[in-house]
């Protein structure tokens, strides 16, 4: 499975994506990406064009992309200004019962960061295809009757352990009290924690349903797309002329104009309120407050 960014981007058909377009791509995602932009997905032969950028540590191996291929991948470092790209290609890519290679791949890799960036280009002229033979193959595809199984019961790669995290520590008698006294510490401030948790669940009103409301519509719009295009792919047509479906991005005009019109009311709301509190502070001013003249002579009295 590929933990990919949630981001889709245009599908750029008919040519390898120049490096320093896909450096700018991944220097644009490592400033806006975070925990929350990422998703489990299990890829399966991306489109013609296809882009997507994703998160793999360095001691874990590139996910299955659902493509076979008869070329190992070739990796090489390149300098673009003060940056280091490492560019990994593969050319003879084919899905399962094909009789020839027509897919590519070419893999950007920005210096020691984990995010990666994956692109797709159909090979066009006939003369740069391959005929496929079963022991030229060095990566078999995906079988499609395993891939409906694959989506249904993935799960996330477990996260591997850092080796000093792991690390054997011998003990000695002498740490003993000094254990009991952490433990002691951890379990008070295990319950100073508790009770600052309870005074501020009772003072904060959010945690209603509301606050899942966004997450949650998201979520069901998210797995309609994925629902649909998973028939998509099962039904007669080829896979080769299916374009996955864009999310519609936070710059949809419709939107904008809705959150503006809301913007407004809501601040002649706040002028209405404002204007009404000080006719009511006006109001409730005694005579003599409001003339001075008038509270001197009553004091004289």
């Amino acid at each position: 499975m590929f933990k990919k960014l949630t981001t889709n981007f245009p599908p750029e058909r008919g040519a390898n994506i120049a490096p320093d377009r896909a450096v700018a791509i991944l220097q644009k995602c490592a400033s806006l990406a975070d925990q929350h932009s990422f998703e489990w997905v299990v890829v399966d032969k991306p489109v013609d064009g296809s882009i997507f950028v994703f998160q793999l540590s360095p001691m874990e191996p590139l996910p299955e992309d659902g493509y076979g291929w008869l070329d190992e991948e070739n990796s090489f470092r390149t300098f673009l200004g003060d940056r280091e790209v490492e560019i990994s290609s593969r050319n003879q890519g084919f899905g399962f019962g094909d009789k020839c290679t027509y897919m590519t791949r070419r893999r950007y890799k920005l210096g020691h960061s984990n995010l990666q960036l994956l692109h797709y280009v159909r090979v066009s002229d006939p003369a740069q295809q391959t005929t496929i033979h079963h022991h030229m193959i060095k990566t078999m595809p995906r079988d499609p009757a395993t891939l409906r199984s694959l989506t249904e019961h993935a799960q996330p790669p477990a996260q591997i352990p850092s080796p000093y995290g792991s690390a054997n520590v011998r003990r000695t008698s002498g740490d003993v009290p000094q254990a009991r006294h952490a433990s002691h510490r951890r379990r008070h401030k295990s319950r100073s924690t508790v009770q600052l948790r309870q005074v501020e669940d009772e003072e904060d009103p959010s945690g209603d349903e509301l606050d899942g409301a966004v997450a949650r519509a998201v979520a069901l719009e998210r797995y309609k797309r994925n629902h649909e295009f998973m028939d998509m792919i099962f039904s007669p047509h080829s896979t080769m002329d299916l374009v996955p479906p864009q999310l519609i991005g936070e710059d949809n005009p419709e939107r904008i104009a809705a959150l503006k019109a809301q913007r407004e009311a809501v601040e002649q709301e706040t002028e209405a309120l404002i204007a009404g509190f000080a006719e009511k502070t006006r109001s409730l001013q005694t005579p003599f407050e409001s003339n001075p003249a008038d509270r001197v002579s009553q004091v004289l009295r």
